[in-house]
């Protein structure tokens, strides 16, 4: 997977910068939350088989893509809501997590993913209003972002790797569903 180009960069965080400063967080939640339901129905129906198919190349897998964003928004979580009270997240806490071999099945994944989702998913509410928007954390493509910024960063993550899910599901050799 390859990182956005310049051009894409610096218009996706225009948009996640802006977009932060204008709405509050339930304004925010339902775009991001609609993204997660979306991504969570491009697992369905996926068997273990299937998950683990690799497309080649430097394609990941669908059980990779799920552990993935299940690292990566327990991350932003953090991040979010340590930002949002004005305070540094951890410095070791991975908000997007490169490709690594998944620790449990796809089903167990999925389960959690599901899990994080809802605990993702009633975040907003806790968080201050207004929050700091002063604050802000490094991202590895998009520079800084402040915390409405990186809330709005899971939309935009999920949306990308449901779009990969459903490359790895168009790509040649993979693998019927059982049954």
């Amino acid at each position: 997977m390859t990182g956005p180009t310049d051009e894409e960069r610096d218009r996706v965080r225009g948009y996640l910068m802006s977009q932060g400063e204008r709405y509050d967080w339930v304004e925010l939640w339902p775009r991001v939350i609609s993204a997660r339901i979306d991504l969570l129905g491009s697992f369905d129906g996926v068997t273990e088989e299937q998950a683990a198919f690799d497309p080649g190349g430097d394609d990941w897998s669908i059980a990779e893509i799920a552990h993935h964003v299940l690292n990566g928004a327990r991350g932003t979580a953090i991040t979010v809501e340590q930002l949002a009270k004005g305070e540094e997240p951890p410095e070791r806490t991975r908000v997007d997590p490169q490709r690594e071999p998944p620790t449990a099945s796809f089903v167990e994944t999925r389960r959690a993913l599901a899990e994080q989702s809802v605990e993702w998913a009633a975040l907003a509410g806790t968080l201050p209003e207004p929050p700091s928007l002063e604050l802000t954390r490094l991202h590895q493509f998009f520079g800084e972002l402040h915390c409405r910024a990186w809330y709005l960063f899971q939309r935009v993550h999920d949306q990308d790797h449901m779009g990969q899910v459903q490359q790895v599901k168009d790509a040649a050799g993979y693998p019927d569903a059982e049954g």
